[in-house]
């Protein structure tokens, strides 16, 4: 998959022009830095948009917690996000994951929004240890769902509560919370 990060670059006319960046996610700070100055390489960043004058709510509702790792936004100024999906897999949700894909899928084919977290970039030693806490959590936590220690929304409100607590996360009040509707964290 790699390390794909959705760059959001604000243009005079309003809104954003949406970019993918394959490897982003591996060199965060870096692409913060060429964001910045406009100096994105084609090799970063996908040099056409794959969306123009996106909203903010666009372009959160681009932001696939599934597929992006990071969200770098260039406006004012430019600020990067780690993107963690904090729904909980279990080991029922493998045995039907075709069935659940399915499910997720709306009438019109629009996938459901799914609960994710974005966090401010804490560095990039940081955030290899948030990355490693939380895919741990995630493991664990599942593990009790199948128990039926708890349930998948108690996992995730509580897997929310130890992100924003945790000491790796710069700034808990700068988290962005995107609400799919399974659970409020």
């Amino acid at each position: 998959m790699g390390a794909r990060t959705l760059v959001a670059v604000e243009r005079d006319a309003g809104g954003y022009d949406l970019h993918r960046s394959q490897w982003g996610g591996e060199c965060l700070d870096r692409l913060v830095d060429l964001v910045r100055a406009d100096e994105a390489p084609p090799d970063l960043v996908d040099p056409e948009p794959f969306r123009s004058g996106a909203s903010v709510d666009e372009l959160l509702g681009s932001l696939d917690p599934r597929e992006y790792e990071a969200l770098v936004v260039a406006d004012d100024r430019t600020e990067a996000y780690l993107v963690y999906r904090l729904g909980i897999e279990t080991g029922r949700e493998a045995a039907t994951a075709d069935d659940d894909a399915v499910a997720a899928t709306g009438v019109d084919g629009v996938t459901a929004a799914e609960t994710a977290a974005l966090v401010p970039w804490p560095g990039e030693a940081g955030g290899e240890r948030l990355r490693r806490f939380v895919r741990t959590a995630k493991e664990v936590l599942g593990d009790a769902v199948d128990a039926g220690l708890l349930s998948a929304p108690g996992a995730t409100r509580y897997l929310a509560v130890r992100l924003a607590r945790h000491p790796e996360t710069p700034d808990c009040d700068g988290i962005v919370w995107i609400d799919g509707g399974d659970s409020r964290p």
